[in-house]
């Protein structure tokens, strides 16, 4: 228990230096640069593939031959700060801690929003197609011509034929009415000829009941001789998917349903959409759907034609119909699909997606203020879609937002407390301006092409205008970042005016790499503007 009871007052001590250790680091006094390191050391140098090992003179590690790296110190005024309010909420990221962690900014504008809305569906029939064929008399069938399932038919090929005595019975009393008519026709009795004209347009007529087309009744009384077996004909066209009707005088009646013929010709998806997505959904939305197997744009287009009035209280999903048309048969029953939705948001005032942090409660943006500050704001997201978010309260249009490196601003302001009004930096620089920077372009005139060590660098910084900028200060620095073991490396130079907007100075490649290059621009010690390139060095 004794033992126990040292050991975390041990822990506690440990965790109350580290505490106070990394206080009084937060509350160095901040610069252009960044904060001032405790106690510099110029004459420090270290092995980029070995960081643990340092000189204090330059030259090469002793462990892998790689030449030694100078401590990255911070340049920059060293005036004495003084200090100054910032932004209400608002943090400072110097441009160097931004080129570190890779901060990008847009402006919020308006434009025109479409929400995608992508769902599985299955392919199935369309129900008011669907045939289903039965015979009005009882009989025997004698032969099929439909003989199999997915057999595909026209509309007047033949099914089947069936041999029925009630439909001999009917055929002959058809015969003797045709015979009747010819006897009693020189009859002087007016109502015999009649009566037999009567006999056989009924018996005509139940026959065309029962199914028998006019060409067979045509015949029937052309030749005058008894049929034994009628055949059946499909009214439509379409794919036999059952059948009941076999050879070998099976027994049929007209309760018994003989065939299902269904046309292929369009249609059904059903698509399961979940409940967020409904409010977005209308009769006669276009919608495509995709086999996952097709090429790449084999995508079929059809329209939505129903939207069930219920839930599905296990899926949280509501079935809806989409009609596609079928010419090649390509959309089988029983598939399932991609199924792709548009609807159009129309004009919203939007930001990209990742520029929205949402804590389930509420949602914000940090706003890029310029100079290095930023401030997190509430704001309302109507809807989302197509990678952008739709703002409806708590931004303007023109603002720019942070969508890059958000998660890393995040919480470096929950750890400054910017949400509680503590996220200020302490001093600034002496005269410093806090208003945004101005854009800037820098032209990289020399190197093209760096070689490892010292370089003569050259650039021509120009305003937004294109004009070239006179009078500046500007600082040029090279990062790379860490990869593997091996830490990141800096190096910094300030450039001095040669004329007509173009700064001149040397600076070193410490090794082969595509540097990350940042150019900040200042004037009176102010920064008017922060460019971002790449040199390559070889």
């Amino acid at each position: 228990m004794k033992t126990r009871n040292i050991v975390l007052t041990a822990i506690l001590i440990l965790a109350a230096a580290a505490f106070a250790y990394f206080g009084l680091v937060r509350r160095q006094p901040m610069h252009a640069s960044g904060p001032v390191a405790a106690s510099p050391d110029a004459g420090d140098y270290y092995c980029p593939m070995h960081p643990t090992y340092h000189s204090d003179k330059p030259g090469n590690c002793p462990i892998c031959s790689m030449k030694l790296v100078k401590l990255d110190r911070p340049t920059g005024n060293t005036a004495a700060p003084v200090a100054q309010t910032a932004p209400n909420g608002a943090i400072f990221v110097a441009p160097e801690k931004q080129q570190l962690i890779g901060m990008r900014s847009v402006a919020a504008e308006y434009g025109t929003l479409a929400k995608e809305i992508r769902a599985v569906g299955k392919v199935g029939y369309d129900e008011t197609r669907v045939t289903h064929i039965h015979t009005k008399v009882s009989g025997y069938i004698e032969e099929v011509f439909a003989d199999f399932v997915g057999k595909s038919v026209r509309a007047g090929e033949p099914l089947f034929t069936i041999y029925s005595p009630d439909l001999v019975a009917t055929e002959q009393d058809f015969l003797l009415a045709l015979r009747s008519r010819t006897l009693l026709r020189d009859s002087t009795l007016a109502s015999a000829a009649v009566g037999s004209d009567n006999l056989i347009a009924a018996a005509r007529e139940r026959l065309r009941l029962w199914d028998v087309t006019e060409a067979e009744i045509r015949d029937l009384e052309t030749s005058g001789k008894i049929k034994r077996a009628i055949t059946v004909y499909s009214p439509v066209s379409g794919v036999v998917i059952e059948r009941a009707a076999y050879h070998h005088g099976a027994f049929v009646e007209p309760s018994k349903e003989l065939f299902m013929i269904v046309d292929l010709s369009r249609v059904w998806v059903m698509a399961e959409i979940y409940e967020a997505d409904l409010p977005f959904i209308r009769l006669g939305q276009a919608a495509e759907v995709e086999m996952q197997y097709a090429a790449a744009g084999a995508a079929h287009r059809g329209r939505v034609d129903f939207i069930a009035p219920f839930l599905d209280p296990k899926t949280r999903t509501v079935q809806v119909r989409i009609e596609f048309a079928n010419p090649g048969l390509q959309l089988k029953p029983e598939m399932f699909m991609n199924v792709k939705l548009n609807a159009g948001l129309g004009r919203q005032l939007l930001v990209p997606q990742d520029a929205v942090m949402n804590t389930g409660a509420e949602q914000y943006v940090f706003i890029d203020l310029g100079n290095g500050y930023i401030q997190p704001r509430l704001v309302k997201v109507s809807t989302a879609g197509d990678d952008k978010a739709a703002i409806s309260s708590g931004l303007k249009a023109g603002e720019k937002v942070v969508t890059a490196a958000n998660f890393v601003i995040d919480s470096d302001s929950q750890l400054k407390g910017a949400f509680a009004d503590m996220g200020k930096p302490s001093t600034m620089q002496a005269g410093q301006a806090q208003t945004a920077a101005q854009n800037v372009s820098v032209d990289v005139l020399e190197p093209t092409t760096a070689k490892t060590g010292m370089n003569a660098v050259r650039l021509r910084i120009k305003d937004a205008a294109g004009n070239p900028i006179p009078g500046a200060q500007v600082e040029i620095s090279l990062y790379m970042p860490q990869m593997g073991s091996m830490a990141p490396m800096t190096s910094r130079a300030t450039l001095t005016e040669s004329g007509a907007g173009i700064y001149t100075g040397q600076i070193e490649f410490p090794m082969t790499w595509t540097w990350q290059t940042t150019v900040t621009v200042r004037r009176n010690g102010n920064v008017i503007g922060v460019a971002k390139t790449t040199i390559t060095s070889r």
